[in-house]
């Protein structure tokens, strides 16, 4: 069985004479790229000829060199291949920073097309048909699709949609079909099903540490609730407490929300919203702490005498001089926090044979 492919925007270059040494090397890379991977038959097509291939092969695969709005044309013209948007050659070596980064994502997809070959190999043609169902759903298609298997007694079938709903590095419809499902679910939730929902929502702050669950509290109505104290970035509280009131099933919703208003306790889609935006800012911060740390330490290796002031580090204690080298206490500290949130650096600097 042939599996095609069609890479759009890339031609390789039959005659390289009189070609620029940027177009020379630009053709170097893809051609060693694709000879990593088995893409099935591979075809080529310039965004002149692109339609005219695409009606020729009928492939089962396209990927589209140059951003998502040549991509978003190619799906419009063949629904039923599998899309793949891939930056071009150039944007690779654009920027000399990113260069490594851009390579790893191209091995990234072009690994994950060569497994989808392989699978469609194994299978035949019930599997290529199914590939080709599937990329031809519509938004609509697809969604109820999820949403079925979510509601449905297939453990396996809805743990596998409620992780390509949540994961952010996907189709970019999945982040809003998981924004629609979160709208929709809250929307139709009665007080018990309201409160099960924000509880959920403050575990996944419970599960990155910048929350803590505190005993129920009742008001003076006998409104009973749970509370909730946040924490910092390193778990110390802020004591700032979140509400969230306890509900009955079949409460009607405007009830449920007008509590939730007296308290100013967010909504279900602004508290999820709200946890995404927080494990975000927490990834973040100590990735770029790491960084410091990191660069701290390796200035430290380099000559362990020079002072606190000139590693840019601020003593741990008043007392201490910030002409004085680090401390062992602080030293160690470094080394923790280093361990602890860029496992990698810190092999790579303290097991690492010199």
């Amino acid at each position: 069985m042939q599996l095609d492919t069609l890479i759009i925007g890339y031609v390789p270059l039959s005659d390289v004479t009189g070609k620029k040494p940027r177009e020379l090397k630009e053709d170097k890379y893809f051609r060693e790229l694709l000879a990593e991977f088995d893409l099935g038959t591979v075809h080529y097509a310039d965004w002149q000829n692109w339609k005219a291939k695409i009606d020729e092969l009928n492939p089962l695969v396209i990927i589209s060199l140059g951003g998502e709005y040549y991509a978003e044309q190619v799906k419009e013209y063949k629904k039923d291949s599998l899309l793949y948007a891939v930056d071009d050659a150039g944007s690779v070596f654009y920027r000399k920073a990113n260069i490594e980064e851009k390579k790893n994502k191209h091995k990234k997809i072009f690994s994950e097309i060569a497994g989808i070959i392989q699978k469609m190999r194994d299978g035949g043609e019930k599997e290529v048909a199914a590939a080709r169902k599937y990329s031809a759903m519509s938004y609509k298609d697809m969604y109820n699709m999820l949403i079925q298997a979510i509601i449905g007694k297939d453990e396996k079938l809805r743990q596998s949609a409620w992780e390509l709903l949540m994961n952010n590095n996907g189709h970019k419809n999945f982040v809003w079909m998981r924004a629609q499902l979160i709208c929709e679910t809250w929307d139709h939730a009665d007080g018990k099903g309201k409160e099960q929902f924000l509880c959920m929502a403050m575990d996944q702050h419970i599960d990155e540490g910048i929350a803590r669950k505190m005993d129920d509290f009742t008001d003076a109505d006998g409104q009973q609730f749970h509370q909730y104290m946040f924490c910092d970035l390193f778990g110390c509280d802020m004591n700032y407490i979140r509400r969230i009131p306890f509900g009955t099933k079949g409460q009607d919703k405007w009830a449920y929300q007008k509590i939730l208003d007296t308290y100013e306790t967010p909504n279900g889609p602004q508290m999820m919203l709200e946890s995404g935006q927080m494990r975000g800012k927490k990834s973040e911060y100590f990735k770029s702490e790491a960084e410091k740390v990191c660069r701290v330490l390796k200035a430290w290796k380099d000559d362990h005498t020079k002072s606190k002031k000139e590693l840019g580090v601020v003593p741990w204690c008043e007392e201490d001089s910030d002409d004085d080298p680090l401390t062992e206490r602080e030293l160690a500290s470094l080394k923790g926090f280093l361990k602890k949130h860029d496992l990698a650096s810190y092999e790579s600097l303290f097991e690492t044979p010199d």
